[in-house]
């Protein structure tokens, strides 16, 4: 979950902090061998070496990053109750990237180095909600204004964060006409 939360609260600017990323949170502990590449659905493969001189912003992977992480965010969100769509449980389960951990009710996560990159990151949250499924019904919070994840609803609410507390509903009773 740690490998997780740390793309969506601080996405990787850079290929080399990309490459870093997945070096210690997916190839260390033995979940993917090390992508050459990363994809978005919309984009063409972005390269995971050191920047080239001639183009040290790095926009496409920028672009690709903010994409995955987007997309992400907003299965994170249609996860959440009222809605509670489930879907992305059900595609990480049948593509194989999540599998159960050994004898015990715990899942853990397998993605594939081809898979999309915001895949990889859904499957990360994938085997963490499977694993603990009734603590993120409760407990999984996602502010609707800027997407930032927690988990304590008694602070800001399910859709808020501390920066952007639900605000306050006014109920206004309205008066009938006295009959005529």
């Amino acid at each position: 979950m740690l490998a997780a939360l740390t793309f969506v609260d601080r996405p990787p600017q850079s290929a080399a902090a990309l490459a870093a990323w997945f070096e210690k949170h997916l190839v260390a502990p033995g979940w993917m061998p090390r992508p050459a590449h990363v994809t978005e659905g919309f984009s063409e493969q972005v390269t995971l070496a050191p920047p080239a001189a001639a183009d040290p912003e790095e926009p496409e992977l920028r672009e690709l990053v903010g994409a995955a992480r987007f997309r992400v965010l907003a299965s994170l969100r249609a996860f959440m109750p009222p809605a509670a769509d489930d879907r992305f449980l059900t595609a990480a389960i049948r593509a194989g990237r999540v599998r159960p951990a050994g004898d015990t009710a715990l899942w853990e996560p397998c993605p594939r180095a081809e898979d999309l990159l915001s895949d990889i990151v859904l499957s990360l949250f994938a085997a963490d909600i499977l694993s603990y499924r009734e603590f993120h019904d409760a407990y999984l919070c996602v502010c609707k204004t800027c997407l930032r994840i927690d988990f304590d609803p008694s602070t800001s609410g399910r859709t808020g964060c501390p920066e952007h507390q639900p605000t306050a509903t006014v109920s206004v009773m309205r008066r009938s006409r006295p009959p005529l």
